[in-house]
């Protein structure tokens, strides 16, 4: 299983679709996406289908760079009209709720975020059998992820950001099921965990418990990537505000 993060890497790129759910009490806010991504540059383009009704969004990842698309409702709000935002990964700090927010931003837009955790696969695997992911015969997984292991090697806000997660979970590991194909590949990833202390402070009655669900599926591997940076003068940098650098 861990072979595989090398095996799906070597491909190029590749489609993906991914669905992530955040629970915090009753309420739930599921997010789709779809789209490429390419391995060797760090690079994608994805479509989202945001929760509660506000329609859809884009991410595009490039050069270090998160940019995002933001509906109609949302962007007077977040960057005094104009389409776009722009987040500078690398210059985060990964401090505060950072982990989480790189689970349901960075995952889907930076391919070598998840991916990254199958760097992490100890031995703790068990085979549950063949399966089949869209069509394509898989061989099915549990595993354990050890996150420093993940996360050995990476930049300090890659390391930052996991040592938040793991304070977050209560643990060092974290629970998955992969989904390998005939040549090792990854077809499909699920990340099902529950976290504490991540959740904002108005949500006081479920003691701070936020779940997580997140499901990447890979497919067309070598699909042709073409991510093309927003103009500057349609989107609003804001690296600082999130930084809390205002």
């Amino acid at each position: 299983v861990a072979a595989a993060y090398q095996k799906t890497a070597g491909t190029g790129s590749a489609r993906i679709t991914t669905a992530t759910q955040v629970g915090v009490g009753q309420q739930s806010m599921p997010i789709t996406a779809s789209g490429v991504i390419g391995f060797a540059d760090r690079s994608a383009d994805l479509t989202e289908n945001l929760p509660a009704g506000q329609g859809t969004g884009e991410t595009r990842f490039v050069d270090g760079v998160l940019y995002e698309r933001m509906p109609g409702a949302l962007v007077s709000r977040i960057s005094g009209g104009k389409p776009w935002i722009s987040l500078n990964v690398g210059a985060m700090s990964g401090q505060g709720n950072g982990s989480i927010s790189q689970l349901m931003t960075d995952s889907p837009a930076d391919p070598t975020t998840v991916l990254a955790y199958l760097r992490g696969a100890g031995d703790q695997v068990t085979t549950l059998g063949p399966d089949t992911v869209d069509g394509t015969p898989t061989t099915h997984y549990t595993v354990s992820i050890d996150l420093d292991k993940a996360v050995a090697g990476q930049g300090s806000q890659a390391q930052n950001a996991v040592h938040v997660l793991e304070q977050q979970l209560g643990s060092h590991t974290l629970p998955a099921q992969v989904w390998l194909d005939g040549q090792g590949r990854l077809r499909k990833l699920t990340i099902d965990a529950a976290m504490h202390g991540a959740a904002p402070a108005t949500t006081t009655p479920s003691n701070g418990a936020v779940t997580f669900q997140f499901t990447a599926t890979l497919s067309d591997f070598g699909v042709p990537v073409h991510v093309v940076i927003p103009p500057a003068s349609q989107t609003t940098d804001v690296t600082n505000l999130l930084n809390g650098n205002h």
